[in-house]
């Protein structure tokens, strides 16, 4: 699928007034009007309704309550509405054309935020129209996800940013910020490298952490005792229990029988060990019920999980399939097998329904969007059972060793004798005390012996997913080096082509060797050089950011979202005639694009012959008939 967004409509409203509605249309579309008549706020608006983080309003456009835009992409269409408001201001999303959302209630829409909130399942305004434009997401260096408004600063030239720089100006801005950006525009597969990058920091760390345990673990054990392995301790604990049958059953030979005068303290501590018994025995009984029904839960959850993965892919198999087959024709009604008559093509030849192709790709859309959205939410809820489950687990092993402890005094002291000589049993007890702590010790120890084994498998583990990450790197960092150079290769063609067409008024953008840009630096180079005069410069800039979106055109593994929004072309003293010249090269190249593509351009001076040319977008702006109404 070909990365791509446009607008359809744009739509401002004061309160129930429309200040501005506009239907726009693919390739070039050109705003004019004189100086001050709100060509620049419409601008504004264009690329905060998109998800630009903008407060600095004009005195019109501060009075307007909302924007609203119809938006299309290769697969659907989606309908966005922004309160007019600060840089973090939500956005509300409908999927459907505007129209339709005219006449929808509020449960109809659906609330998103500017940028993605940390650790939430919910989507962002950039996740939904990343996805529905067919462009990855992109994590920069700081671990963060590169918003619509980042990418925005390379598909908008506004008035307020210096013309020798290629983004829109920001007062925070970073070299790896841009990088990222620049990358993903280009098609590097940036979201695999970067996730690959910081999964392999997170396995080092976690590597030397079990390292770590590892090492400390070991220094635990007594060495002096020779209980390095499992397969040692076995063999002291059998002997252990061995010792402690011969003596248990030196007590059971003591005396069979209860002494008729046993006092009334014997009877109540035996009461007592019972009722602690017992409650043990509960207690053992309601976790091990528990991690079952724990168990029971993870099990339905996964089930749930695959069935919604299945269903996604059915989905998508079933919306390739609708595309793929189109409207299908009846000559004959498949119940009856009567001959039908002619239909119109617009409506379904069974049922008489309107087919509305926009409105099927919308819901299909919003399905897959949903259900996304459940697999992230079952899975956390997943974790979060495996996480109780091993709390579960580590109480259960507590409470059965107490309970066997429990089990074991109470044998000794009281089913086997309750008369024993004292004597004799004060030293066979004290024995026994002495061998059940033994016995404690060593299932402690068999715990951190296994302990040793599960991490030295774990780091086994995790230094084989490493080797395998480090040479995965090396693969894509290849890779995105040769894409860069193709990318950038075909930008250099187009810039270069651009340049030339500009009328002769910078010897260097005559006839140019080398175009090149270099996001990291935030620059534009020709044969490099870099700074010329102030309308060069205008040049020079709208040049680099139309020759990526032209690259984009021919090139389907860009993930340039083909839109472009340009308020600059005749900025700093530019010439009408040499602006004249600029507007007909945009269409030029534009008529010549190959795949779809929308470019937004305002001007004070247009060129004539371009009024009936079928491109402009509203009326000619005057200060008397600004492009805000009713404001």
């Amino acid at each position: 699928m070909v990365a791509f967004f446009a607008l359809k409509r744009v739509r401002i409203t004061r309160g129930k007034d429309v200040a501005y509605d506009e239907v726009f249309h693919r390739g070039v579309n050109i705003i004019r009007g004189e100086n001050s008549s709100g060509k620049s706020t419409i601008s504004d608006f264009i690329f905060y309704g998109l998800g630009g983080e903008f407060d600095r309003w004009k005195d019109a456009a501060r009075n307007c309550t909302a924007v609203r835009m119809e938006i299309e992409t290769e697969q659907t269409i989606i309908t966005v509405q922004r309160v007019v408001g600060t840089k973090q201001e939500p956005i509300l999303v409908y999927y459907g054309d505007l129209e339709e959302s005219l006449s929808k209630g509020i449960d109809d829409w659906q609330r998103v935020s500017i940028r993605r909130t940390q650790g939430s399942s919910e989507l962002s305004f950039t996740q939904v129209l990343f996805r529905a434009a067919g462009i990855p997401e992109a994590p920069n260096v700081g671990n963060s996800n590169i918003t619509m408004h980042q990418v925005l600063r390379l598909l908008y030239a506004d008035q307020q940013t210096p013309p020798g720089k290629l983004f829109r100006f920001e007062t925070f801005d970073t070299r790896e910020i841009r990088e990222t950006v620049g990358q993903l525009i280009v098609g590097v597969n940036g979201y695999e490298l970067y996730e690959s990058l910081l999964r392999v920091r997170e396995l080092k760390a976690e590597y030397q952490d079990r390292d770590r345990l590892y090492k400390a673990t070991v220094m635990s054990l007594p060495h002096s005792e020779g209980l390095t392995s499992i397969a040692a301790l076995e063999v002291r604990m059998a002997e252990l229990s061995a010792r402690r049958d011969s003596v248990t059953t030196e007590i059971g030979d003591v005396d069979n029988l209860v002494a008729a005068d046993q006092s009334k303290q014997f009877i109540a501590q035996r009461q007592e060990m019972q009722r602690r018994l017992r409650k043990l025995a509960a207690d053992l009984q309601d976790r091990e019920q528990r991690l079952v029904d724990l168990g029971d839960e993870q099990e339905e959850i996964g089930q749930f999980v695959t069935y919604l993965e299945e269903q996604l892919a059915a989905l998508n198999a079933a919306e390739d399939l609708s595309e793929k087959l189109g409207n299908i024709e009846f000559q004959y009604c498949p119940a009856c097998l009567k001959p039908l008559t002619d239909g119109d093509t617009q409506h379904c030849i069974v049922c008489h329904e309107v087919v509305d192709e926009d409105k099927t790709r919308s819901r299909y859309f919003e399905l897959k969007v949903d259900n996304e959205l459940q697999i992230r939410e079952s899975r956390q809820l997943l974790t979060t059972k495996s996480a109780q489950a091993e709390k579960l687990q580590a109480e259960i092993r507590a409470l059965r060793r107490e309970y066997s402890s429990a089990i074991s005094d109470f044998s000794s002291r009281y089913d086997i004798s309750n008369s024993p000589r004292e004597s004799f049993l004060a030293e066979r007890y004290k024995l026994l005390g002495g061998l059940e702590r033994e016995g404690g010790y060593l299932e402690e120890l068999r715990v951190t012996l296994q302990r040793i084994d599960d991490l030295s498998a774990e780091r086994a583990q995790l230094n084989d997913q490493i080797e395998l990450l480090d040479a995965k790197i090396k693969r894509l960092e290849a890779s995105s080096y040769a894409r860069v150079n193709k990318a950038m290769n075909l930008v250099d063609v187009i810039g270069k082509r651009i340049l030339k067409g500009d009328l002769k008024r910078e010897d260097t953008f005559e006839d140019p060797r080398t175009f090149s840009i270099n996001f990291a630096d935030d620059a534009m180079l020709v044969d490099g050089k870099m700074n010329f005069a102030e309308s060069s410069n205008v040049v020079l800039k709208n040049t680099a950011i139309l020759s990526l979106l032209l690259a984009a055109s021919y090139d389907a593994d860009f993930w340039h979202p083909k839109f472009l929004l340009m308020d600059n072309i005749e900025d700093k003293g530019m010439e009408e005639k040499r602006s004249h010249n600029y507007q007909h090269l945009i269409i030029q190249e534009s008529v010549k694009a190959k795949f779809p593509h929308q470019i937004i351009f305002t001007t004070s001076m247009l060129d004539p012959k371009l009024e009936a040319s079928g491109l402009t977008v509203g009326p000619h702006y005057t200060r008397e008939n600004k492009t805000l109404a009713n404001v």
